[in-house]
């Protein structure tokens, strides 16, 4: 089956491809990116630690960077969605999963926020 480029975004690396399966009449949409640049600056940024305790001091923690492509999967496998709020504590334990650690921009821990 041949997959033909639809689209490249440059900002987040991804590409989108269609394909045609003519035996089932279907059409596949799929996706493709490097994660790699992603996830080489957040080993960079967890290792160091100046940038945690200043965005702590300052109110704000860079926690985590997921890649476009690891949004995308846990969007269509999961149903889980990084820009809902109410997916945030399911997106939290992801990020805190050991599977999933070089999204984390640092080595420390957040357990997230207690619902009132």
């Amino acid at each position: 089956m041949e997959k033909r480029l639809l689209s490249h975004d440059p900002l987040t690396g991804l590409y989108t491809y269609h394909s045609y399966d003519p035996q089932n009449d279907t059409t596949i949409i799929s996706y493709a990116a490097d994660s790699t640049p992603v996830l080489d600056a957040n080993q960079k940024i967890a290792n160091d630690e100046d940038i945690s305790k200043k965005g702590i001091k300052d109110g704000f923690w860079y926690y985590a960077s997921i890649p476009v492509e690891l949004q995308i999967q846990w969007l269509i496998n999961e149903g889980l969605d990084v820009y809902k709020d109410e997916h945030w504590p399911r997106v939290l334990a992801k990020i805190n999963d050991r599977d999933f650690c070089k999204v984390k921009t640092t080595h420390g821990y957040h357990a997230g926020r207690k619902e009132k």
